[in-house]
């Protein structure tokens, strides 16, 4: 499956809308930065527009029981496991750094929360939708596709 043309429902798309304000970056190197969910781990003080202790609900409206629950910086922690639960884990880990990288203004991440960017469908939409659809392959293609983004390189100090 091609996650650039990950087809995601109008429905979807509108919750996330109206679940998150889109914020411009002033990035300069837009596609080309990420970091990684360490990095973000280790440096809640750089979080923009959220709170480690937000829950992974508050964006990703669609995530698994297994993950709603889960704080942002529980989801960073990561893991695995078998089938869409397993998956769900290790997508939540990739989309929480995914998240936050399109949440900081000083970097140039591929992925905007709300809308489409470099080729990329909206972020939040697109896990939304890999959540729903309850397929271990869905998800754990769209976190190789984040965690790929999410390790192009980290600006920030």
């Amino acid at each position: 499956m091609n996650l650039k043309k990950f087809v995601v429902t109008a429905a979807a798309a509108a919750l996330a809308v109206t679940a998150l304000a889109a914020v411009p970056a002033s990035a300069t190197g837009v596609g080309n930065e990420g970091c990684t969910p360490g990095y973000w781990k280790n440096h809640t003080d750089n979080w923009e527009e959220a709170q480690p202790t937000a829950l992974l609900s508050s964006i990703y409206t669609q995530a698994r029981a297994n993950v709603a629950g889960k704080t942002l910086e529980q989801a960073l922690d990561g893991g695995g496991g078998p089938g869409a639960d397993g998956a769900a884990v290790i997508l939540a880990r990739a989309a929480t750094a995914a998240w936050l990288n399109a949440a900081h203004d000083g970097l140039g991440y591929p992925w905007q929360r709300l809308s489409a960017n470099a080729g990329n469908p909206p972020l939040v939409a697109t896990v939304n939708a890999a959540f729903a659809s309850g397929s271990r392959s869905t998800m754990l293609a769209l976190a190789t596709q984040l965690d790929n983004d999410n390790n192009l390189g980290c600006p920030l100090n």
